[in-house]
């Protein structure tokens, strides 16, 4: 791209992104009034209703893809004749919050800062991708690439049916942006993300056998101290070199105390898995334990399944990241390449084999609490970065 074409983008970047600001933020109280936890089908269907003029202002070929019982994932393309190729826009429609949280917590402005449930996360990200990309419609400046937008309805509770449209899109894709919340260093420069740890959810359900805790104590066979014991089995798989970490929350068992237990149940995460390689060896201890009993008589199941895989840095997502940099550096930035503990779909993007770079949304606080808010300047900024990048891959 010649000076004059990078003027002209750096230009139609920074003034489109403050006339669509007005915009974005009515749409986002909009979008913020309408309660769309997971699996919230009519909730998820008012917001891909109020996203579609924007989709067709931008000339998107829209799929719907039905998730009964779940919702529904959006998939649009915005494609010109010939394109050089195919980028993924990748943003969730869900949230955490259950159904009558949004009138009682309902959006507000105050100062530079809006309040809305879901506002950081991530429905920020989507109004952030999609006006990055109207800016440049608007400016004739769209690159002659495919852009493929994904908003799934699953994330929260770990993509098991958004991980579908993950899989069938990567396919011939040639880089990933997602807009989850943004990250930044201390004195403020943006921070992408191209790391991300690995998170496996399971149970551990136990058998026992009831009797009378007084007249038949050793009758019975509790399941609350098998499950005592396997609890302290799965903490010593701590990993300190690693950091990877078992925890068990919630526990529950038996009736009245005056019965010995005969049955019991403690939820596990295993989270901080940094290579998608320590899966099976995971995997593998927690297999052993239902062969692992110590209160004889009773019977142990363990079941889990993978909440996210990892995100591995270097390489592919390197170049991804270069990407999100050169869009930074145009508008004057200096960004930082990081790793986050956290999980989010970027990590199923990548492991699908798509160059990802993670976090180019706005800056939020108190994401998941009813005190969640988003940065207005920051959302300006980053729909003009969002502009940016995707002006440079002409």
């Amino acid at each position: 791209m010649d000076d004059v074409k990078r003027q002209l983008l750096v230009r139609a970047a920074r003034t489109g992104s403050e006339a669509m600001l007005p915009r974005q933020l009515a749409l986002l109280e909009k979008i913020c009034a309408i309660d769309s936890g997971t699996g919230d089908e009519a909730g998820n269907a008012a917001v891909i209703e109020l996203l579609e003029p924007v989709l067709s202002e931008l000339g998107a070929q829209v799929e719907r893809v039905t998730e009964p019982g779940l919702g529904t994932h959006l998939v649009a393309r915005v494609r010109p004749e010939a394109p050089q190729g195919r980028v993924l826009l990748a943003a969730h429609l869900d949230t955490v919050f259950g159904p009558g949280s949004a009138e009682k917590h309902p959006f507000r402005i105050d100062g530079d800062w809006a309040w809305g449930l879901g506002a950081g996360d991530c429905k920020s990200g989507v109004l952030i991708s999609l006006f990055g990309a109207l800016i440049l419609k608007e400016a004739g400046l769209l690159p002659p690439w495919e852009l493929t937008y994904l908003f799934t309805c699953d994330e929260e509770t770990g993509s098991q049916s958004g991980q579908k449209v993950y899989a069938r899109e990567a396919r011939g894709a040639d880089l990933a942006l997602v807009f989850e919340g943004g990250r930044e260093t201390a004195d403020g420069r943006p921070r992408f993300i191209t790391a991300r740890k690995g998170v496996i959810l399971g149970a551990i359900d136990v058998e026992g056998r009831e009797a009378h805790a007084g007249k038949a104590y050793l009758e019975g066979r509790s399941a609350v101290l098998e499950l005592a014991h396997q609890i302290i089995r799965l903490y010593s798989f701590n990993d300190y070199e690693k950091g990877i970490w078992y925890n068990v929350a919630p526990i529950s068992g038996g009736r009245p105390n005056g019965v010995v237990a005969g049955e019991a149940r403690g939820e596990f995460c295993v989270a901080g898995i940094p290579e998608n390689a320590d899966f099976p060896a995971i995997q593998a201890r927690l297999d052993d334990m239902s062969r692992q009993v110590t209160v004889d008589g009773c019977r142990v199941k363990v079941t889990y399944r993978t909440l996210f895989p990892a995100m591995e840095g270097g390489g592919a997502n390197h170049s991804a990241y270069l990407r999100a940099a050169a869009g930074a550096e145009l508008l004057g930035w200096v960004p930082e390449e990081a790793a986050d503990p956290a999980a989010t779909d970027a990590a199923y993007l990548s492991t699908f084999g798509v160059p990802a770079v993670d976090a180019l949304s706005a800056m939020a606080e108190k994401i998941h609490t009813t005190e969640e808010r988003v940065s207005i300047p920051s959302l300006r900024d980053r729909t003009a970065l969002c502009a940016a990048i995707l002006g440079l891959l002409a």
